[in-house]
């Protein structure tokens, strides 16, 4: 009976300790650290004003969130080893002795030997980059050109007069995607997404040399970018030449509108002001109906300076699109007397498009029409195109059917 009383006590006992009044706990009171925070070595007590000196702190009191000041500047790269002991690397700082500060748990402590800060003579030069490209998937692509979800090669050409590149420390950093390999030519792998195209993405290249002079080691450092124009090229290029076509199938557009989209350079200019001729032919001859049709034939091809096949027309791209138009004619020709106006003309077939990069965009170059039907059984529009780009008089036998 005793001990029964007796745990009844100390649970009663418990009871009062814990719960003082009302049913509330009581507050806990935070405990100060045991510890004290001391620092009372530094190894070693010197470095270079290029930063990057790893330096060990002995001491008492180092807990998970120290932090180290060194000249009032904040070391990188803490490792807390355990409550004595870590490391952490100098900042650049300007030549000269400076005080170490740790703090832990709202404590300081000021190492009892300080660091002081040397600064290199500068008779060791940086690191020269003197080139940076990219090197694309397909054959001819330009420096500075990307697609996305392509592999690129990223290369640098560097000197140095004092290390030779296997003493030399690359770092690349891009903006998406991710990067593999080291040294001066890597993989770049972009991303197969980005919020919108063209996009303009900078490579930057951090080229590290060491040196050690007078027992005190130095970096020199060397950055350079390149600028990359990131594309969905087979959108980019089929929605633009669909846009034409369909500006083109309606004859309240001008030239100018319909061709927006077309390179002013291209071909000398012989693109663009062919296809101006057609357009402004076709809204004084005839008029565009409804019903027309405009179909993407994917995918784009590419040929950075080189041909499409149809027609061998020099570009950097090809696409090709299924077009069914309707017309009626406004205007009496004379080189077609059996004409009349108000005649109606329908005709269907494959329109190829092509593309060359003006100044970092895909810009549109030629257009060039294919139709289904046999050459005597033209009419409208398309019978103009034959006459004005390879049917002669409209009646003679060619060996293929080429008109625009």
């Amino acid at each position: 009976m005793y001990v029964l009383n007796l745990r009844k006590a100390l649970v009663v006992l418990a009871a009062a300790v814990t719960m003082p009044g009302c049913g509330t706990p009581a507050p806990l009171t935070p405990i100060a650290p045991t510890v004290a925070l001391t620092v009372s070595a530094v190894a070693p007590t010197a470095g270079s004003t290029t930063g990057g000196t790893t330096i060990t702190l002995t001491g008492t009191g180092f807990g998970n969130d120290t932090t180290v000041s060194i000249g009032g500047v904040a070391a990188t790269g803490v490792v807390v080893a355990n409550s004595s002991s870590l490391t952490a690397v100098t900042p650049t700082h300007i030549a000269g002795a400076v005080s170490i500060v740790a703090t832990s748990a709202g404590r300081t402590a000021t190492a009892a030997t300080g660091f002081t800060f040397v600064a290199p003579s500068g008779a060791n030069l940086p690191p020269a980059i003197t080139a940076m490209r990219s090197i694309g998937s397909r054959t001819n692509q330009p420096s500075g050109f990307a697609d996305i979800g392509e592999t690129l090669t990223l290369t640098a050409t560097v000197a140095d007069k004092e290390t030779s590149e296997a003493g030399l420390t690359f770092a690349w950093t891009v903006p998406q995607g991710t990067v593999s390999g080291t040294g001066p030519s890597v993989a770049w792998v972009l991303p197969s997404t980005v919020s919108s195209t063209p996009a303009t993405m900078t490579v930057t290249l951090t080229v590290t040399e060491p040196f050690t002079e007078g027992g005190v080691t130095h970096r020199n450092v060397s950055t350079s970018t390149l600028a990359m124009t990131v594309h969905d090229s087979q959108n980019e290029i089929l929605n633009m030449g669909k846009d034409f076509l369909e500006l083109f199938s309606q004859s309240q557009y001008t030239p100018d509108q319909v061709l927006h989209n077309f390179s002013t350079t291209c071909d000398g200019g012989n693109g663009r002001s062919a296809e101006y001729d057609d357009v402004r032919d076709n809204r004084y001859y005839f008029q565009e109906l409804p019903g027309w049709s405009v179909t993407k034939a994917p995918p784009a091809t590419f040929n950075f300076a080189g041909r499409c096949a149809f027609r061998s027309r020099r570009a950097d791209a090809c696409s090709r699109y299924a077009v069914h138009w309707y017309d009626q004619r406004l205007v009496y020709d004379p080189r077609f007397p059996t004409s009349h106006v108000g005649d109606r003309g329908e005709t269907w077939g494959i329109d190829y498009v092509t593309a060359v990069l003006d100044s970092g965009q895909w810009k549109l170059c030629h257009s060039d029409y294919q139709a289904n039907e046999l050459p005597e059984a033209l009419n409208g529009y398309a019978q103009l195109l034959f006459f004005k780009h390879g049917g002669g008089d409209g009646k003679s036998p060619i060996p293929q059917l080429l008109i625009r």
